[in-house]
């Protein structure tokens, strides 16, 4: 029998190690090639509760949306054309985000808060209307010393009363301008001298500090670039989150995630007392974006909360209706008399 060389079976020993050995580098990925990595959806949230990616697909829809509607809209144009209005006062391209609450507050808040936002609502190009107390002279000099040209008109208290008091003249002055900042010292006065025209339009003017000069470019900046959340009379309260013309859906997600938790903040009871959430314009539907559960179940984001000690006691009432139900005649107490 032939015997077999040496070197041939060492030769097949070491083929089938490095048969191994091929295998086990043929399962590492190389260094040029990129390996397939297995992507986990998991949603971002915003203040915990609301999903980032339903957001955007409500900005993206509401965009689509107007687009389609001002593109039909050739009759409802106003007189002076399509840009007479200008886009910033059109209703069709702001965006609202719409909170409805479960309880509403006792407490009735006059003064606006302030909202920072990461992408400004206002630009250079918007009109800003300062109201301050007499005289107004005063403040104008005081706007060019420090050579603040946000500000595009100054209205004293004088004015409001006097040129400015009737329906249709207060009418057009808030139609002229965007935004309309006042001194916080006449603030008391200013749902008597402003009327229902401005808090009908949403344009509530903004308390802003004049006393310290030294801050007043800053501080009448930060005023332009934020939101105002105010507590309304019902169960909705809308805050103006961005524009469709300046903003993309992204840039406005990102101005509801900043906007989201500031607000909720400042809602008694926080996301206890939230029902839903809501992104609309002001032509379009609102389209939700984060609703509470309806389940009776205990936690913040529930609607109802089952009461336990009622159900505690639902069997034993159950048990005692029969014999409630069998004793209902009136009983007659007995007198014993002694016979004489």
């Amino acid at each position: 029998m032939p015997k077999v060389p040496a070197s041939k079976g060492k030769a097949r020993v070491t083929s089938d190690s490095a048969l191994k050995k091929s295998k086990a580098v043929s399962a590492k990925p190389k260094k040029g090639s990129a390996a397939p990595v297995q992507k986990t959806s998991v949603p971002r949230l915003i203040g915990g509760k609301v999903d980032v990616a339903q957001v955007l697909k409500a900005c993206k829809a509401l965009a689509a949306y107007t687009e389609r509607r001002l593109s039909t809209k050739q009759n409802e144009l106003p007189l002076g054309g399509h840009d007479s209005l200008g886009a910033s006062k059109d209703t069709d391209n702001t965006v609202w985000m719409q909170i409805t609450v479960k309880q509403l507050d006792t407490k009735r808040q006059v003064k606006p808060a302030r909202i920072a936002l990461a992408h400004p609502l206002l630009d250079h190009d918007a009109s800003v209307c300062l109201l301050t107390k007499d005289p107004q002279r005063e403040y104008k000099d005081l706007l060019m010393e420090k050579n603040i040209t946000l500000v595009n008109r100054v209205v004293g208290v004088e004015k409001l009363k006097g040129k400015f008091r009737p329906f249709d003249a207060r009418r057009q002055l808030v139609r002229d301008h965007d935004l309309f900042l006042a001194d916080e010292r006449i603030v008391p006065m200013l749902p008597k001298l402003c009327g229902s025209v401005f808090y009908k339009d949403r344009k509530f003017p903004i308390p802003v500090d004049l006393t310290k000069k030294k801050r007043l470019a800053e501080t009448i900046e930060r005023a332009v670039a934020s939101t105002y959340y105010m507590q309304n009379k019902g169960s909705c309260s809308t805050i103006k989150v961005g524009f469709l013309h300046r903003h993309t859906p992204e840039e406005l997600v990102e101005n509801v995630a900043q906007a989201l938790p500031a607000v909720v903040a400042r809602i008694p009871g926080k996301w206890s007392n939230v029902q839903n959430i809501e992104i609309k314009t002001g032509k379009s539907a609102a389209l939700p974006v984060w609703n509470c559960r309806l389940t009776e179940d205990q936690g913040d984001d529930v609607r109802w909360i089952a009461d336990k000690s009622s159900e505690e006691h639902e069997p034993e009432a159950e048990a005692e209706a029969p014999t409630r139900k069998a004793s209902t005649k009136p009983k007659t107490k007995r007198v014993r008399t002694d016979k004489a």
